[in-house]
């Protein structure tokens, strides 16, 4: 395009020069028939040339179809961001299971895999979610890097537990599966926020709070610190963001892509 520019401003120059050449001879500007025609001739040519071949706006997508491996991640709330050679495996409930049945309406990294199922708790996790988790993992491209990302325990809390006690049990799981895993990334996501109004008059049932929430994010990173393994990282997205949940338990599109907008910028560390 800066070529474009520069002969653009050698016409202009050209014009001037014979605007100028013409007012000494002539005494009047654009006097000359002559002058008039050639301005006509040279400028028409110049902005067709401009309307043709003007460059098309930028564009920062990498076409997955060649690499599916890599994509570009870009939002009008976040910057662009080259997801190179990396894949995330995020393992969770509804909540995922919703932002995943978004695709088409959410700005989801392509490389974003999901391992989630509506209404799952420990169980779920034990019997369906890790072993495929497993599976994933044992298939693995040698040249991607993994990150797993952990985000389960708002259906557990629903029912009578001893919040200390399920912590530490799904802390269990998830150690079975880093330990076994040194070259892979893992990190644990905050059980995020309900609206305890909305909720109560949605799910009659509900005896799910924030304290309990909050209780149970507390003793989750507590065991991970306590653990003392290096490949795994607490991600706060409760205290970070913002949350609309139409139904008390879900949260609507717009807050959907701040956790996947946090998720790929703020806690997963890309390489």
């Amino acid at each position: 395009m800066s070529g474009y520019i520069i002969l653009f401003v050698l016409l202009i120059i050209l014009l001037f020069a014979i605007y100028i050449f013409d007012y000494k001879q002539n005494k009047k500007i654009f006097r000359s028939k002559k002058i008039i025609i050639i301005f006509v001739v040279l400028m028409l040519p110049v902005f067709s040339f401009f309307t043709v071949m003007a460059d098309p706006e930028e564009d920062n997508t990498i076409n997955t179809d060649e690499n599916p491996l890599i994509s570009v991640y870009d939002t009008s709330s976040v910057e662009i961001k080259k997801l190179s050679l990396n894949k995330v495996v995020i393992v969770g409930d509804s909540r995922m299971e919703y932002i995943e049945n978004k695709e088409d309406e959410l700005d989801i990294p392509s490389n974003f895999i999901f391992d989630a199922k509506s209404g799952a708790k420990i169980k779920w996790t034990e019997e369906n979610g890790i072993p495929t988790l497993n599976d994933i993992l044992e298939k693995k491209n040698k040249d991607t890097y993994y990150h797993v990302l952990f985000n389960m325990g708002v259906n557990d809390l629903n029912d009578n537990i001893d919040i200390k006690e399920q912590a530490e049990k799904y802390f269990n799981l998830y150690k079975e599966v880093i330990t076994s895993n040194d070259n892979v990334q893992f990190y644990l996501l905050s059980v995020n926020p309900i609206d305890e109004d909305v909720i109560n008059d949605n799910f009659k049932t509900n005896i799910r709070t924030n304290a309990k929430i909050e209780e149970f994010n507390y003793y989750l990173k507590r065991a991970m610190i306590n653990s003392d393994l290096s490949n795994i990282k607490y991600c706060d997205s409760y205290n970070n963001l913002e949350f609309n949940l139409p139904d008390g338990l879900h949260y609507d599109t717009k807050t959907d892509q701040k956790i996947i907008d946090y998720i790929a910028n703020k806690c997963i560390d890309f390489k």
